[in-house]
């Protein structure tokens, strides 16, 4: 299960991390198109949610692809693949799409479908999408790193690419700071320090703290981790350029039987006193009401992604005022 609308602000949120100013350009299901500076490998390479990053050449309708395809401009030789999002286009055969477009830029770049300098991506939504693939989102890596395949395990963990996307809707930049205040088996902390982060991890169970050091040692992942209350983290931790957790939904042996209410406002409170005016705290909750009302942060996005019956978790964006 995954959110659409989450992804979209990772990626967008990422682009202006890595490239300064972005804008998005258009949108449609399945398609973000993005203005920015960043290197589109480096974007690929930190990605989670996303599958591919693409140099956009051109949209149009699909039946003005053949008037349009003639002039694109890029190393050749090329491959041709064609993709729809969901239903869009159902009498558009992607196999004949992909031998069309082929053999209008045949005998001007050549193709070569095993080792083509160039990926031409046609990706039928609202309109057809036309752009070169630059770097795809390795996905697997994360499955990897799911914490059933790690040393230390907790049935209450995030999955590796939305500890991503939180690491990402932080806007830190490679070498700044980042804390998760709730570590428990570390997958956030992780993903901070393989996007370049420098990662710090702390938790009130030394269990969790002890479990998530076997969990980065296996992978031969270097952090910061300490065991202390969310309460202490302005004076063990000092300042961070920003703040990712995924904090416990309410069990008692998650909170030590702290009611959730006053555990959340004492965790906005000691992450204001560690971050400066404009930086950003992402989290995961199941509910948002619980982030209302701290004078510290104001929020700016809540990405809601039901996962079953039960539970809805909720990402959200706060900014520290």
């Amino acid at each position: 299960m995954e959110c659409e609308s989450l992804a979209r602000s990772e990626a967008l949120s990422t682009a202006e991390t890595l490239g300064g100013a972005a804008s998005v350009v258009s949108e449609e299901p399945g398609v973000v198109v993005i203005e920015t500076g960043a290197d589109p490998v480096a974007l690929s390479e930190r990605l989670a949610l996303c599958h591919c990053v693409s140099e956009h050449l051109f949209s149009c309708a699909p039946d003005g692809l053949a008037d349009t395809v003639r002039d694109i401009d890029v190393p050749g030789p090329v491959r041709v693949h064609s993709t729809r999002v969901g239903t869009s286009f159902p009498e558009v055969d992607l196999e004949r799409t992909n031998a069309a477009v082929g053999e209008l830029v045949r005998d001007r770049l050549g193709v070569d479908i095993h080792s083509p300098r160039s990926e031409v991506r046609v990706v039928l939504s609202e309109q057809a999408d036309v752009g070169r693939c630059i770097g795809r989102i390795d996905r697997s890596s994360f499955e990897g790193r799911k914490v059933r395949n790690l040393p230390f395990n907790h049935p209450i963990s995030i999955h590796p690419k939305f500890a991503r996307a939180l690491v990402n809707l932080t806007m830190t930049r490679q070498g700044g700071r980042l804390l998760d205040p709730f570590c428990g088996t570390g997958a956030i902390v992780m993903e901070a320090s393989l996007a370049g982060c420098d990662a710090i991890g702390s938790d009130i169970s030394q269990k969790m703290i002890e479990g998530a050091r076997m969990n980065l040692q296996s992978l031969d992942i270097d952090a910061e981790l300490l065991r202390c209350d969310i309460g202490e983290i302005s004076r063990a931790v000092g300042n961070v350029s920003g703040v990712a957790t995924d904090p416990p939904y309410g069990r008692s042996t998650s909170t030590d039987g702290e009611p959730l209410p006053e555990l959340f406002s004492r965790a906005l409170g000691a992450c204001a006193d560690v971050l400066d005016s404009g930086s950003r705290m992402a989290m995961a909750a199941h509910d948002p009401k619980l982030l209302e009302g701290s004078g510290d942060f104001e929020i700016v996005e809540v990405h809601p992604m039901w996962v079953h019956r039960s539970l809805t978790r909720h990402f959200c964006v706060l900014r520290r005022v």
